[in-house]
C-alpha cells in the first residue's frame, strides 16, 4: 500500500505571454507535463476585431484536453460582449479579462494595466461580459503606480461574480522588476468570494508551494519560469502529492531546445526573422544558468545562425 500523502492541493496556470505561449509552445509544454489550465494570448477588442486565425488555431488544433481560457484586452463594452459572443458560438466556455498588461504601447491605447486607473469602465465592461452564460475571470495587478491603491481595487473586484481573479503582485507601472507583494494576494484571498490565483517570479516547484502556504491562494499562475523549465508543472505535480520531484538532465535540456528550434526555428539560418522566433525562448532559459546568465544571453544575442545558439546552450548550460 502506498504511503504518499499529498502535500498540498492547488491548481496550476501556463500564464499568457504575448507571442510566446502560442498553440505550439502549449503543446510543447503538454508534452512535459500539463498545467491544470491554460491561456490564450490576449485578442485585442475594438471596434473592427474579429476573432482572428490564431485564436482559431488554438481552439481547433490544440493537443492537451485541459481547460483553456480566452483572454480580451480592450475597452468598449459594447465589443467586448461582440466578441465573446463569437467565442460562445466557438464553444468557449472561459474568459478572461485583462486588465493588467503593464506595456507602455498598450498602456497609451487606455487598455490593459490602463484601465486600473478608470475603475467605472472596468465595471461596465465586467457587467456587459456577465451577459454571457460562461465563467469569466480577471487578469490584474495590485495597482497602477502604488500597492495604496490596492484596498479600493479590492473593493470593486469583490463585487462581480467571477470564477477567479489572476493576480499578478506587482504594480502596472513596476513592470517586472518591482519587487513582488504576496502580501496583496494574501488580502485579496482573505476578502474575495471567488478563486485567488498567485503570479509574479514563481520559478521553482518549491517556491510555487511555499507561495500557497503563505498566500492561500487557490492556485499558482507561471510564465518565463515555464519557458525556462518546461517540466515545472509537472515538478508541481509530484511536489504537492508527496512524490519525487523529476530533475531534468544534460540530454532532457538539450531535446528541449531541438525541440524548440524544431518548432520554431525553420529557415532561421536564411530568415533573420525565423532567427530571432527562436531567439526568444532560448534566452529565457538564462534563469536556468547562474552566475553566467548575463554572458549567455548576450552570447544568445549575438548569434548568427542555429548553430552560434546550440554552441552557447551548450557551453553555459552543460559545464
Amino acid at each position: 500500500m502506498s504511503t504518499e500523502k499529498p502535500v498540498l492541493q492547488f491548481s496550476t496556470s501556463l500564464a499568457p505571454m504575448r507571442g510566446i505561449t502560442c498553440r505550439k509552445f502549449q503543446d510543447i509544454i503538454s508534452n512535459f507535463g500539463d498545467p491544470d489550465e491554460y491561456f490564450s494570448e490576449f485578442l485585442r477588442v475594438h471596434a473592427t476585431s474579429i476573432v482572428d486565425d490564431y485564436i482559431i488555431d488554438l481552439l481547433k488544433k490544440r493537443k492537451s484536453t485541459v481547460p483553456l481560457h480566452v483572454q480580451l484586452l480592450g475597452a468598449d463594452p459594447e465589443h467586448f460582449l461582440r466578441i465573446g459572443t463569437i467565442l460562445k458560438n466557438f464553444g468557449v466556455s472561459s474568459i478572461n479579462l485583462n486588465f493588467g498588461c503593464p506595456m507602455p504601447k498598450i498602456g497609451k491605447k487606455g487598455v490593459g494595466g490602463a484601465l486600473l486607473k478608470n475603475l467605472s469602465q472596468i465595471d461596465k465592461i465586467v457587467d456587459a461580459v456577465s451577459k454571457l452564460d460562461c465563467a469569466i475571470s480577471i487578469k490584474t495587478r495590485i495597482g497602477y503606480a502604488s500597492y495604496d491603491e490596492f484596498p479600493h481595487i479590492i473593493e470593486h473586484l469583490a463585487k462581480y461574480n467571477l470564477s477567479a481573479l489572476y493576480l499578478h503582485a506587482r504594480t502596472v507601472k513596476g513592470m517586472y522588476s518591482e519587487d513582488v507583494n504576496y502580501d496583496a494576494v494574501r488580502l485579496a484571498k482573505k476578502v474575495l468570494p471567488y478563486k485567488v490565483i498567485a503570479n509574479g517570479d514563481i520559478k521553482t516547484a518549491e517556491q510555487a508551494v511555499r507561495v500557497i502556504e503563505y498566500t492561500k491562494a487557490d492556485g499558482v499562475m507561471i510564465g518565463r519560469a515555464a519557458v525556462a523549465n518546461p517540466w515545472i508543472f509537472r515538478q508541481i505535480c509530484e511536489l504537492k502529492n508527496g512524490k519525487i520531484v523529476f530533475v531534468p538532465s544534460s540530454e532532457d535540456y538539450l531535446e528541449y531546445l531541438q525541440i524548440l528550434i524544431s518548432e520554431f526555428g525553420t529557415n532561421a539560418d536564411i530568415n533573420p526573422k525565423s532567427l530571432g522566433g527562436i531567439k526568444k525562448y532560448v534566452v529565457q532559459l538564462a534563469d536556468s544558468i547562474g552566475e553566467n546568465d548575463k554572458i549567455f544571453l548576450n552570447t544568445v544575442r549575438r548569434a548568427l545562425t542555429i548553430a552560434d545558439i546550440e554552441d552557447a546552450f551548450k557551453k553555459f548550460l552543460f559545464i
